[in-house]
């Protein structure tokens, strides 16, 4: 856990060291837990920015090519739904990667307003060079994970996960 993580537990009255916590106080690691995946959730945040940096995307607009890819046709509000975005974050997701010739839109007969994009031959070569190198890095990050440890972390996640939909925190 780094400084900043440590002192907003220590400013709510929480200890992020289970040193510090009397014997017969309430164990405070579900806090600490939290403190801990906020900061390697920035750290993955970073690499993941610098892992998509090479091939000039980032994750939104990679994202959106894996949509469009799942999808071909798909319209920006469709997905802006998929990707639980607003539409105008889409637009300017769809603007660059237009610019980068990655996709195209085309416009629905019968539907000046709305358009389908699909992938360019670019963006299809995009999405296969990315995919083992993205690949290679999220193993990576995971190895030394024992496959329990990986079970036991997905579950305390999606505890945390439950409890953010439950209070009405989640919008993703």
């Amino acid at each position: 856990m780094d400084h900043k993580h440590a002192l907003l537990l220590a400013h709510a009255g929480l200890s992020g060291d289970p040193e510090q916590t009397p014997p017969d106080a309430i164990p405070e690691a579900g806090p600490a837990l939290v403190m801990a995946l906020l900061r390697t959730a920035a750290l993955i945040d970073r690499a993941c920015a610098a892992e998509l940096n090479e091939f000039d995307l980032t994750e939104g607009r990679l994202s959106v090519l894996l949509v469009v890819a799942s999808e071909p046709g798909a319209t920006p509000a469709a997905i802006a739904d998929q990707l639980s975005v607003s539409r105008a974050a889409v637009t300017g997701l769809l603007d660059g990667l237009e610019r980068q010739a990655l996709v195209a839109r085309r416009t629905i007969p019968g539907d000046r307003r709305s358009s389908a994009i699909t992938l360019t031959p670019a963006g299809h070569d995009a999405l296969v060079r990315i995919g083992p190198v993205y690949g290679s890095w999220l193993r990576q990050l995971a190895s030394g994970l024992s496959p329990a440890a990986a079970g036991e972390a997905a579950d305390a996640l999606a505890v945390i996960q439950r409890n953010l939909q439950d209070s009405g925190q989640a919008h993703g």
